[in-house]
């Protein structure tokens, strides 16, 4: 029972620091034992004898503190703003009196600067997320400098896209198993987005290059109601891609101290990634439900619950199939989360965390039942056993065959995945001297994976892949946090252990210091820098797939990379220095330059035993980055915005761990000499802007503009073989969207209705390079000759009515050169190497309060 419960904590704390000092405003001298209030709360301090106060625990939000002392006025500071993991720094200067005066009450400003961020930190506010042109919170980072976005992978400083972990409220929601995000919530339930790109604090582990935090909405002590539409449907066509989104939620406060938040969303759309025009085979239809209860039954105590429901499903497009799209893959997602936090404060100095948390998810792939499914319906999946070999045949427009088109047969896998991730953390905040906050915590993980693949390795022989894991993970972490004058600095290390629940295989453990430091220069001027080892266990499926199946039975001439448990973790050293400060009053800047040093990123590579060789995973790849990244923000009564500059350079033996595996169809027994080049979503020059301009009549116009070099790529060699990798570069990317809002209050009902037109200017750019599977000048009229080898080879001996042009009965040469050449020029996936045209949305808010 006690291994049960300890499965069930991890760290959950959503929340800051607000510390200060008291003081005599004539003597300058310290007030000790004074009261420290938190106006609408039960939360406050006494100041010590030194005249400083400490309240660890508060809730994110503006707030009002109260100060007061016999013998003094009462001092208000009003619209005290508290962030996640952040210290807010107060000073009151109390006037003495004699008599009883009403309370003086001044403005808190939000410094320009907050010395105790030792690391580049991005936020994204709630304001601020109401506007864009995006509704699901993966995609709601892309504006910022730090990412690279290469279709629908998020790349974060020139790391793999697996490299990113996302978490809702300092809870993952990533599945260790194939590295997608469990978990698919929309803008409406986030407070803000806390991006962090570059060193982190000990407590974060399994990422390398960045952490995305989902802080979800605070329970209301009011009841608010909130229903938000958004579609394209009653656009013209041409700006249509049959897109909805629906939200709705609530806030319920029972009481003061029991108060509650609900919501919930759904989104329909006719091509989920879309290019120039709507492909067929690419619907897709999704829900979400969320929910948090908290019960403050004291000052001193705090529990929380909440939970996440969300179900995706989509069909996929390949032109290799687009002649038989009905039998290709579609793909079915379900993941839940539930999560209980006890929090504990026993004086302002100390709190403490305990949580129980649950993260399942199972994901589903195959062909799927050719039937209506209706928003809330799931998939049903053909049953496996009847799945096809998929073959070539006449069975197209062209009447005409080639090997790799498939116009028979069955997409040839299916699979069936489970994971279910329970973690244990106890942490606990001490501010334990003046100049010293200590963080400790312990971290551990039990997961269950469950597996089921069958794949068609060829016409006859199938294979199945079952099994059944339970890996464990613990951490332990220790970080002080120094205060002193103008110096912040956070030294801390984590160590982790990792097993892999295979016998024979040796538990794996590893240690990771980081350091970081930040000055203030003036009061308006910062410097910071860090250094800190990063590390990232392999995905499970990189151990477990296919591994049981060793060895290999003789007649297996295909099958996907094996797993290996030999894997280690991978391992990121990385270097930033930073530069912030206010130019004036309405303009302050940043800079950061980083650099990278990435080591045993995992790869794939032929193996072979004997007489037998397959693909396996290794440690055999390496990568290194560097860049600098220049933000300026600004801000006044009529606009406001910023313009991000980021110049990069990521190289790398490998972009992804798959890479050599698919490179091997041009060339079986090829592998690639270990040599950098520039990766796959390296982007040299990257510009971003984003304003807001304020116009009459509570009317504004928002913008977002982007701009960028196009991504490397590597052209085909001779007789279809690479010579040197990402030698050329696509166009040059650019977009502008744009968003007109209006507001309107009507008693307490509120209305927010926007317009939303992506892709301003309607530039199509490439954003990959498309050939046909034969290049054309190669495919020759006098091959076709009934005394051509070649046309022996192409001639499908079978004859086809489409081929017939003239409908005579006769397949002639030149109707089969005709018809064969235009097979392959369909190929050519011209369609999805370019960036959608124009799009426009109507949404409306209605708020009651």
């Amino acid at each position: 029972m006690l291994n049960l419960l300890l499965s069930f904590i991890i760290i959950n704390s959503i929340s800051g620091k607000i510390q200060g000092v008291v003081i005599d405003e004539t003597t300058r001298q310290p007030i000790p034992y004074a009261d420290v209030i938190i106006a609408g709360t039960e939360i406050g301090a006494a100041t010590d004898e030194n005249g400083y106060f400490y309240i660890l625990n508060v809730p994110p939000g503006a707030y009002t503190v109260e100060v007061s002392y016999i013998g003094y006025q009462t001092k208000r500071m009003s619209n005290v703003f508290v962030e996640i993991d952040r210290t807010t720094r107060l000073e009151f200067a109390l006037m003495q009196t004699t008599i009883d005066i009403a309370p003086i009450t001044v403005t808190s400003e939000m410094p320009v600067v907050k010395k105790d961020m030792v690391g580049t930190t991005y936020i994204v506010r709630s304001e601020e997320l109401a506007t864009l042109p995006i509704d699901y919170t993966m995609d709601l980072v892309t504006f910022q400098p730090a990412v690279a976005r290469m279709d629908t992978a998020i790349h974060v400083r020139g790391g793999r896209a697996t490299e990113v972990q996302y978490m809702i409220d300092n809870v993952s929601i990533i599945d260790p198993q194939t590295g997608d995000p469990a978990i698919s919530v929309s803008k409406g339930i986030i407070d803000e987005i806390i991006f962090l790109p570059g060193g982190f604090d000990a407590e974060y582990g399994r990422a390398m290059s960045g952490i995305i935090n989902l802080i979800t909405a605070y329970p209301s002590g009011h009841i608010q109601l909130k229903g938000y539409g958004k579609t394209e449907r009653i656009m013209p066509f041409y700006y249509d891609f049959g897109y909805e989104n629906y939200q709705t939620s609530v806030h319920l406060p029972v009481s003061n101290r029991f108060k509650g938040f609900l919501s919930f969303d759904m989104m329909h759309t006719d091509d989920w990634n879309p290019k120039l025009y709507i492909l067929p085979h690419k619907l897709r239809d999704d829900y979400s439900l969320y929910g948090k209860w908290l019960f403050a039954p004291s000052g001193k105590l705090k529990l929380t619950v909440s939970g996440a429901q969300s179900r995706s499903q989509f069909d996929r497009y390949n032109t290799l199939w687009m002649f038989h799209l009905d039998n290709y893959r579609s793909d079915m997602r379900e993941g839940n989360l539930q999560v209980v936090n006890v929090n504990y404060l026993p004086n302002t100095r100390y709190l403490f965390n305990a949580t129980l948390s649950r993260l399942f998810t199972e994901k589903t792939f195959g062909v799927r039942e050719d039937e209506d499914y209706g928003p809330f319906e799931n998939f049903g999946f053909r049953d496996y056993r009847t799945l096809r070999w998929p073959y070539s045949s006449v069975r197209n427009p062209f009447g005409m065959s080639y090997w790799q088109i498939k116009c028979e047969g069955d997409y040839p896998e299916y699979q069936n995945k489970t994971s279910l991730v329970m973690k244990a953390n106890i942490n606990s905040v001490m501010q334990i001297h003046k100049y010293h906050e200590a963080k400790f915590g312990f971290e551990y993980t039990k997961q269950e994976f469950k597996n089921f693949t069958y794949f068609i390795s060829d016409s006859i022989h199938q294979i199945s892949d079952d099994y059944e894991h339970q890996p464990t993970e613990y951490a332990i972490y220790l970080q002080d946090n120094i205060d002193y004058g103008g110096l912040y600095a956070k030294l801390g290390c984590r160590y982790d252990h990792f097993f892999w629940d295979i016998e024979g295989i040796e538990p794996i453990t590893i240690i990771t210091p980081r350091i970081g430091f930040s000055f203030l220069v003036t009061e308006k001027f910062l410097f910071r820098t860090n250094i800190g080892r990063y590390v990232q266990p392999p995905l499970y499926d990189y151990i477990y797939s296919y591994y049981s199946l060793l060895p290999l039975p003789s007649y297996i001439v295909d099958i996907p990379p094996i797993g290996n448990p030999l894997l280690v973790p991978e391992k990121t050293r990385s270097v930033e220095i930073g530069l912030q400060g206010e130019i004036n009053k309405d303009l302050n800047a940043t800079l950061n330059a980083f650099y990278k040093d990435v080591t045993d990123l995992i790869g794939t590579r032929l193996q072979s035993i004997g007489s037998q060789s397959y693909i396996s995973y290794f440690n055999v790849e390496n990568a290194n980055v560097k860049g600098i990244e220049a933000i300026l923000n600004f801000t006044n009564p009529l606009f406001a915005g910023k313009v991000s500059y980021t110049l990069s350079w990521a190289k790398g033996t490998s972009s992804y761990a798959l890479e050599v595996y698919e490179r091997r169809f041009i060339d079986p027994e090829f592998t690639p000499p270990a040599r950098e080049y520039y990766l796959d979503f390296d982007q040299r020059h990257r510009f971003f802007v984003q304003g807001v301009v304020n116009l009459p009549l509570q009317t504004y116009f928002h913008l977002f503009g982007y701009f960028g070099d196009g991504f490397p790529y590597t052209p085909p060699g001779p007789e279809g073989k690479y010579e040197e990798r990402n030698i050329i570069r696509l166009p040059f990317q650019k977009q502008i969207d744009c968003v007109i809002s209006k507001s309107l209050k009507i008693g307490n009902i509120s209305l927010d209705a926007s317009f939303e037109i992506i892709n301003l200017l309607d530039v199509r750019y490439e954003i990959a390079e498309h050939y046909p599977l034969i290049p054309l000048s190669t495919i020759r009229k006098e091959d076709f000759e009934p005394d051509s080898l070649a046309y022996v080879d192409l001639n499908n001996r079978y004859y086809a009515p489409s081929a017939d042009d003239n409908h005579d009965g006769i397949l002639t040469p030149a109707e089969e050169y005709i018809n064969f050449r235009g097979l392959i020029e369909a190929t050519d996936d011209w369609v999805n190497a370019y960036t959608a045209p124009r799009r426009a949305r109507i949404g409306i808010t209605m708020r009651f309060q």
